[in-house]
């Protein structure tokens, strides 16, 4: 899954400890399958596996998730809704912002180190 949510990134930019990108989650993710046929919902773990994917880009590497410290989900995200995620890490503490068209869909505080 972390390969098909890369695919879909546009805009990363990156200044070292902190990033952002755009995308938008087609019908066609895999995530999608099974999170509800007749109305799609991102499942958490995809909004979660997308922070490590930044993570990954951020360290030029591939990290893995120790724990999640916080983890908040407010609003569902649907097929080809438009996300910007922001991403920092410090101290081995991935800091991550989803939102769609300036509406905060979810924020996340994961411990993070090299896999």
């Amino acid at each position: 899954m972390r390969k098909e949510i890369d695919a879909l990134l546009k805009n990363f930019v990156s200044d070292g400890d902190a990033a952002s990108a755009e995308l938008a989650f087609p019908a066609g993710f895999s995530g999608f399958q099974g999170h509800f046929p007749e109305q799609p919902v991102l499942p958490g773990v995809c909004q979660l596996t997308l922070a490590m994917v930044m993570a990954d880009r951020m360290c030029g590497k591939r990290m893995k998730m120790g724990a999640a410290t916080n983890a908040k989900f407010v609003a569902m995200v649907v097929p080809d809704q438009p996300l910007e995620i922001k991403c920092t890490l410090a101290d081995g503490t991935l800091s991550a912002s989803l939102t769609s068209k300036g509406e905060r869909v979810g924020q996340f505080k994961l411990k993070v180190e090299h896999a």
